[in-house]
């Protein structure tokens, strides 16, 4: 993601906090209109993308014509995993038509690719054989959007669009208030690696080898940092209203043991603040965040 896109939604819209700062910009990030923070959300979406929706609709989908195959996998993308496979599936195509349809919309600016760093199956001699299920596990790359707005958009909006046709959007809100949180929580990881990459390292003097999320068919690790001097920085974000504990520090060390990494530095990132027990645990590879912490990426005055 361009932290100018960040920095631009912040200086249009200046919200009260970086909270309100991230939970708006998932939705209107790449929104070039501005709006007003003081309104209720559900306000906003009814101003800037529901009572427009048919303006909205034919400007975002002009390109794609309707085509079952890309609305399915644009779909597929805002809601799963965003792993190609499991993208596919869900859109219920193969992965030929799958890979296809991925070009066109790279090609159109709706989707990005972000490349799996897990290394290919190593046998001890050609015969080797393992077990079914490492066997028939391929490396899976994953699709970001290139904005939260047209993330927003497949996720919550164009699966309803029918019903909001009509002026109905009963079922639009009830899907947005129970799935809105833990959709906001993949914006919160991009900001965070943002973080890491813009404002992190440069205050230890690091230079980036590779960073963004790491996933294989056992683990995955939110945040998983690379730097040219050799150090593996590894980290967690919880966008929940619970405060994070030293369970999650402990599952994060688990984590790293599968991959047979000892990290250099361990970052949690955090909506709502950690526990007492975590808050005073002492190991100096630990760095605690806040979604505060994030507002220098907006480069407010």
């Amino acid at each position: 993601m361009d932290r100018k896109l960040l920095s631009d939604f912040f200086q249009r819209n200046l919200p009260q906090d970086m909270e309100q700062c991230i939970e708006l910009f998932s939705i209107f990030g790449g929104y070039d209109e501005p709006i007003n923070t003081d309104e209720p959300v559900e306000s906003l979406i009814l101003r800037h993308i529901l009572e427009p929706f048919d303006s909205h609709r034919d400007h975002l989908l002009a390109p794609l014509q309707d085509d079952p195959l890309y609305l399915n996998l644009l779909h597929a993308v805002a809601v799963g995993d965003r792993r190609q496979g499991s993208a596919y599936r869900r859109a219920r195509i193969g992965k030929e038509r799958g890979a296809e349809a991925f070009e066109f919309l790279r090609y159109n600016g709706y989707l990005t690719l972000e490349r799996s760093r897990e290394m290919p199956l190593q046998r001890a001699h050609p015969k080797q054989r393992f077990k079914k299920e490492i066997e028939h596990h391929r490396i899976s790359h994953k699709y970001r959007f290139t904005s939260p707005f047209l993330r927003f958009w497949f996720a919550f909006v164009e699966p309803f669009s029918e019903a909001i046709k009509e002026g109905n959007t009963e079922r639009f809100y009830e899907h947005f208030h129970t799935y809105f949180n833990a959709f906001v929580g993949f914006t919160f990881e991009e900001l965070c690696n943002m973080y890491i990459q813009e404002i992190f390292a440069p205050n230890f003097k690091s230079d980036i080898l590779d960073s963004g999320s790491y996933w294989d068919r056992e683990v995955e690790i939110d945040l998983f940092t690379e730097t040219m001097e050799g150090e593996i920085w590894v980290g967690e974000c919880k966008w929940t209203n619970h405060k994070v504990n030293k369970k999650e520090f402990h599952k994060l060390e688990e984590k790293c043991t599968k991959l047979s990494i000892s990290p250099d530095k361990i970052l949690l990132f955090t909506k709502r603040g950690f526990s007492n027990e975590l808050n005073t645990l002492k190991d100096k590879r630990l760095y605690r965040f806040y979604a505060e912490d994030l507002s220098p990426l907006t480069d407010r005055l």
